[in-house]
């Protein structure tokens, strides 16, 4: 008997030899493709955490600071004009819109300092004190946590002092 393969034996061992070869050729492919899918995906995750990242160190850059108009206020006034507890955001714009509730006051004034950020001098709360006590009907003090040591509100206006000027507090109060 001759064990010499025929011309189709032959043709079938090279088909079955490249359709082994297509198969291996096709799972290496698709393991390529997977691999660079997951690492795609990687690389899209990371970047979208730099963006996120980045907008959120943007916002940080952005300084807290009192509100200037009257928009979103609530009709409540602070238990006093000299505080030693913040105000509230929705209460300061009330007190923008008018002191203590009564128009004919014309528009409060708040005085604002912030001693925890900043380096404040010892005797800084005791001069705003007696400054803001020359103005009862329509000038309030309070500390806050906002970016800066002394800020000056009222109705559409803002300053921020670096340190105590009585002549620049009095002339934004009057």
């Amino acid at each position: 008997m001759d064990n010499t393969p025929t011309t189709k034996e032959i043709y079938d061992r090279k088909k079955a030899k490249k359709n082994q070869e297509r198969q291996q050729k096709n799972v290496k492919n698709k393991t390529v493709q997977g691999g660079r899918k997951v690492g795609k995906g990687i690389i899209y995750t990371a970047l979208a955490i730099v963006i996120i990242g980045v907008v959120g160190w943007l916002f940080t850059l952005i300084p807290s600071l009192p509100p200037t108009s009257q928009q979103n206020h609530i009709e409540e006034n602070p238990p006093s004009h000299i505080l030693t507890t913040p105000i509230p955001d929705n209460i300061q714009r009330h007190m923008l819109e008018h002191a203590d509730g009564e128009d004919e006051n014309g528009s409060g004034i708040l005085i604002q300092y912030n001693c925890d950020d900043y380096d404040c001098e010892p005797d800084l709360i005791q001069k705003l004190t007696v400054l803001a006590e020359e103005y009862p009907d329509n000038v309030y003090l309070a500390p806050n946590d906002y970016d800066g040591k002394i800020i000056l509100t009222k109705l559409g206006r803002r300053e921020i002092l670096k340190s105590f000027d009585e002549q620049v507090i009095r002339s934004f109060i009057e």
